[in-house]
């Protein structure tokens, strides 16, 4: 009997952890909109920059350069509205907190994928993409759980079945073939989401 008290206890509390993320997650949804949006039109806008670099045969070295300055660039602009923002918002749930470690996560990993890789040789550049859309799966799918959002959760299945194309059939193509999913899995839910957001003020206000 006396060890019933605190697994009893230890029970409630992770079931209450559970229910505050349940809770809170469906403020979380709307909140990550403007995200999606921007680094989906940066990276799309990248992507179509680095095939055109390719088709010109400009030298490796300069398409992983323009892809460091334009990443540190773009960070350096998401932390500053960040910081701005974050003075704005009043409450910060538990839910946010988890989504953006996600993102955090994936963004690292996707930097590991991009750069790292590339200079140790551990793979052909062409395989970025693939590499990269499978992580976006994982956290497509994983966000969407969180966020109680089935069809942001579905958008996984897109992210893995363009993975699998683009590990089969790797070519020049590769490049615009992801700009093309990063504009309809990343940059069109952004602007659906965006739109919820606003709905969603417009009620609240």
């Amino acid at each position: 009997m006396e060890n019933i008290q605190p697994d009893s206890t230890q029970a409630e509390l992770e079931l209450s952890v559970i229910k505050k993320i349940m809770e809170d997650s469906r403020s979380v949804v709307l909140d990550n909109g403007w995200h999606y949006i921007f680094w989906g039109i940066t990276v799309s806008a990248a992507l179509i920059a680095n095939y055109i670099m390719v088709l010109s045969r400009v030298s490796g070295n300069y398409q992983g350069l323009m892809w460091f300055v334009l990443m540190i660039l773009a960070y350096a602009i998401v932390v500053i509205i960040e910081r701005r923002t974050e003075k704005k918002i009043k409450v910060k749930t538990f839910a946010g907190r988890i989504i953006n470690a996600l993102w955090a996560a994936t963004g690292v990993a996707m930097f590991i994928f991009g750069f790292i890789g590339v200079i140790t040789k551990s793979y052909d550049p062409i395989f970025i993409s693939p590499i990269i859309s499978t992580a976006l799966g994982i956290s497509y799918y994983t966000s969407g759980v969180i966020q109680q959002v089935k069809w942001l959760q579905y958008l996984s299945v897109g992210w893995w079945a363009g993975a699998l194309v683009l590990f089969y059939q790797p070519s020049v193509h590769t490049l615009i073939i992801f700009a093309g999913m990063v504009i309809c899995f990343q940059i069109i839910p952004g602007i659906i989401l965006h739109r919820q957001y606003r709905n969603e003020s417009n009620k609240s206000a």
